[in-house]
């Protein structure tokens, strides 16, 4: 089916520098009537460490297809909206000069921050707000909850995808350990990030990992989103050919702000018996380690999850390996939390 995408922009919080924020909404061209009764879900995205907002328009294409094909009269997907970081994809580029201010890199904080902006916007048409966030942005959505006005959560539940989030204990044997968390900082302090060309650049990321794994449409859209034309305020000199938009100092900053991730499990801890809460897990155990993952959805330590997913065949990437298969388990989810009997009223947006 046809999906119409809009971009928008909007200022960010001034105390944060004013960065410009990005964001996309992707609604079907053609939506279908939706029943008086039916709860009116907007979805919003947050992607991972190194990547864009546009990564999730397959999963997002596969939802709008599963409620093309498969209907159901209690709740309706009217809207989904993806947000870069401040530091990564369009958003990048059109902070390139100010970045510079951050030589530490943009926190979850400040992400979530951002992300508030646009839930306080207005702009947001369903009367219930999914968040669902992979890896560093599961973190942010979280953190995410705690920036609206008079302290109101303005969710109605949370996706966790491949959440990445570590106890200080945890994070200590990580450190002493050869983790492949913790190698992923050394290869982004060094990675190839300069290309003569998206064609090049293209041909050279599917012949190499992670990129090679990658569903087709994802890689396409990950080179002509997440990368950027030269020259930028890191290559100055360089007048043709692309780079990676989010940096190699933006992509080390976002994996050593592990404060963020501590307090995230914290706030897990009241979210959890307050709202229903999902993990969405890779089948295959190739980036966060079972510990970690035992540890966020631990009941004992306060985070009973509504539900726990695994997408088979998929990695710590799943956004970018299995798009069906992650769309699938959301609308699994969003099915659990919004079917009801008929004539039940829907919740109202906070």
């Amino acid at each position: 089916m046809r999906i119409e995408k809009e971009e928008l922009t909007l200022p960010g919080p001034e105390p944060d520098g004013g960065l410009s924020l990005a964001f996309i909404r992707l609604r079907p061209c053609t939506p279908a009537a939706i029943p008086p009764q039916a709860r009116r879900l907007s979805l919003v995205f947050l992607h991972s460490v190194a990547s864009h907002k546009e990564a999730w328009i397959p999963t997002i294409d596969h939802l709008f297809e599963l409620q093309h094909s498969t209907p159901t009269d209690a709740f309706s997907v009217v809207e989904a909206w993806a947000m870069d970081a401040p530091s990564h994809g369009r958003a990048a580029v059109l902070n390139d000069s100010r970045l510079h201010d951050f030589p530490n890199g943009i926190t979850g904080e400040q992400w979530a921050r951002a992300t508030g902006v646009l839930l306080a916007s207005g702009l947001l048409a369903g009367d219930s707000i999914v968040g669902i966030g992979h890896s560093a942005g599961a973190c942010v959505l979280i953190q995410s909850t705690a920036t609206h006005a008079h302290g109101r959560n303005p969710y109605a539940s949370l996706v966790l995808v491949e959440p990445t989030m570590m106890t200080p204990e945890i994070l200590q044997r990580a450190f002493a350990q050869d983790t492949v968390l913790l190698r992923a900082v050394d290869i982004a302090r060094t990675r190839k990030d300069t290309w003569p060309s998206r064609p090049a650049a293209r041909e050279w990321l599917a012949r190499r990992l992670p990129w090679r794994r990658w569903d087709a449409r994802v890689l396409d859209l990950f080179v002509e989103n997440a990368l950027c034309d030269l020259p930028t305020a890191t290559y100055p000199g360089e007048k043709e050919g692309v780079t990676l938009a989010c940096t190699r100092v933006q992509e080390v900053a976002g994996y050593t702000h592990h404060e963020d991730g501590f307090a995230a499990l914290e706030m897990l801890k009241t979210l959890c018996p307050a709202m229903p809460v999902h993990t969405v897990f890779g089948g295959k155990r190739d980036m966060v380690p079972a510990e970690t993952q035992e540890s966020i959805t631990s009941v004992a330590e306060g985070r009973k999850m509504r539900s726990i997913a695994r997408v088979e065949g998929a990695g710590h990437l799943v956004v970018q390996e299995s798009p069906r298969g992650l769309a699938l388990a959301i609308w699994g989810i969003l099915h659990e939390d919004n079917a009801r009997p008929l004539g039940t009223p829907a919740r109202p947006r906070l």
